[in-house]
């Protein structure tokens, strides 16, 4: 038995030796070897849940808090659980089962058929992993996460500085950013994150596309990425995607002379779930790092701001267009 989970996990871990005469004969060496591999997969999925496992804890969370229904003691004391095991559910560390859900929603007293049908819809689909998974060893997990959040995701607001966003980005204007950003990676990690960049862009050729809403900074069409050519290619390419997808992909641009260019500290996405349960989530870029933010009053505060920028400072639509199609016949002329 033992000689068949290591051969099962050598594939997906690392070269397990499967001699026969060492684990037939009970080694403690082969024992502890095969040990050492069931717990470090049991690690992984503990430290890297997928995204919508970890979305179900954050509605279960929720139904917690606003319900009043108190602590995680006493919740998983009534429960005869450990206080623990809920915490991880919460976490999204752990998936939980459709019996264990059931007794949750009923000590939540949760009757409105919507909602349950959501949540259990969500925990059956919590062990599916999207091609964000597959990505892991390419980017980081908190990259790999929003990757997964996006895609699921019904809407999506943008609030960018100095960049063109992701989702927007043409090929060579995303290897320009990459090769300024990351200057020494190899080529083949090269094309592995132009390629994953690439398949982002799906979310807009969806049977439900996304629904974006951009906020770009006006210098982001200053600053000469790449080439002058491939600016006028991007810029083109912007406005190609608005003339296109006039219901999915909505811009608007922040003048320089704006004054709320002092409250951005840095590109930051908001992304919305198609259920009205389903809290929104902050996405904030760093150079270094990137991060979500989910307690309520700091999307709040993420909320106003994008509100602020795109209805009170930002130019209109058609203003918007007009802009970026100056910028590219700028670029044209050389």
């Amino acid at each position: 038995m033992l000689k068949g989970v290591a051969c099962k996990l050598a594939a997906k871990i690392r070269p397990i030796e499967c001699a026969s005469s060492s684990l037939a004969g009970g080694s403690v060496a082969g024992f502890a070897q095969v040990r050492g591999a069931v717990l470090e997969v049991v690690s992984r999925r503990m430290v890297e849940p997928t995204a919508r496992q970890v979305r179900l804890g954050h509605v279960l969370e929720g139904l917690r808090l606003e319900g009043d229904h108190g602590s995680q003691a006493a919740v998983a004391r009534s429960l005869e659980w450990s206080e623990s095991k809920l915490s991880r559910i919460e976490s999204g560390r752990i998936g939980i089962s459709e019996d264990d859900l059931t007794a949750l929603l009923a000590r939540y007293d949760v009757r409105d058929r919507g909602l349950r049908s959501y949540i259990v819809h969500l925990k059956r689909r919590g062990n599916e992993r999207g091609w964000e998974s597959k990505v892991r060893d390419v980017v980081s997990p908190v990259y790999a996460d929003y990757i997964g959040y996006e895609g699921d995701a019904a809407e999506a607001y943008s609030a960018q500085t100095v960049l063109i966003p992701g989702l927007l980005q043409t090929h060579d204007y995303a290897a320009a950013v990459l090769d300024q950003h990351i200057p020494d990676v190899s080529t083949e990690g090269r094309e592995e994150r132009l390629s994953i960049r690439r398949q982002r862009q799906e979310v807009f050729r969806r049977p439900d596309p996304l629904v974006f809403w951009g906020v770009i900074s006006e210098s982001a069409f200053r600053h000469v990425i790449g080439s002058p050519d491939v600016m006028a290619e991007q810029l083109d390419h912007l406005l190609t995607l608005c003339q296109e997808c006039p219901n999915a992909i909505n811009i608007q641009v922040l003048p320089e002379a704006a004054a709320s260019h002092a409250a951005l500290f840095g590109p930051f996405v908001i992304l919305s779930f198609p259920e009205r349960w389903e809290p929104d989530i902050v996405y904030l870029e760093g150079l270094t790092a990137n991060r979500f933010l989910e307690e309520t009053a700091e999307v709040q505060d993420y909320s106003r701001l994008f509100k602020r920028l795109m209805m009170t400072d930002s130019l209109r639509g058609p203003e918007s267009i007009e802009l970026i199609g100056r910028y590219s016949d700028n670029y044209r002329k050389g």
